[in-house]
């Protein structure tokens, strides 16, 4: 918790990658040891070999997952837009309550943790879909086309989380639609 989550997120996706890589290069071995029958062979239980190995890069997948939200969060703090604050402090809250439960993050046995780790991202998908609609809010009465690529373009460079993304990806059309229906009057 007191790391940098950004670097945080950045060993787990290498834990993940690193994963990946092994396993590529145990198959590659193996095919390539299949090819020469009367050579000795790989005669293991791959299970036994990437069971916890997995295991374990499901749960750097979750962290990784819920430190990005929590990336995603100190951004928006850090640009005190009006109205979002109420949204904010409830997601840290959030925060806190799952920092109290005192998991170790990286004892991917403990099943506790993804019970709780599922309903904490019901909870952030609620804030999330609170957010959307906080963002479509300040889109349905903007003046002009200008300040809308504007406030677009600010709050692009805010969000990171795909889900948010991709609506904001749509505003694009709304804003085109909205310029075409004044360029009309």
């Amino acid at each position: 918790w007191e790391q940098d989550s950004e670097d945080l997120i950045l060993r787990l996706e290498s834990c993940i990658r690193l994963n990946d890589a092994y396993q590529q290069l145990y198959h590659a071995a193996k095919e390539k040891l299949a090819e020469k029958p009367k050579g000795k062979q790989f005669d293991f239980v791959e299970k036994e070999i990437f069971s916890k190995l997995d295991q374990f890069c499901k749960r750097a997948q979750k962290l990784i997952d819920m430190f990005t939200t929590i990336v995603q969060f100190r951004v928006l703090a850090g640009h005190s837009i009006d109205g979002m604050q109420t949204l904010i402090k409830g997601f840290f809250d959030l925060v806190e309550d799952f920092k109290k439960k005192g998991y170790d993050l990286l004892e991917y046995t403990k099943n506790s943790f993804d019970r709780d780790f599922l309903e904490f991202n019901v909870a952030v998908g609620e804030l999330e879909t609170t957010l959307q609609a906080f963002i479509n809010s300040k889109f349905e009465n903007i003046g002009s086309t200008e300040h809308a690529l504007e406030l677009l373009n600010e709050y692009k460079t805010l969000i990171q989380r795909e889900s948010l993304k991709s609506d904001l990806d749509s505003k694009h059309v709304l804003i085109f639609y909205k310029y075409g229906q004044d360029l009309l009057e």
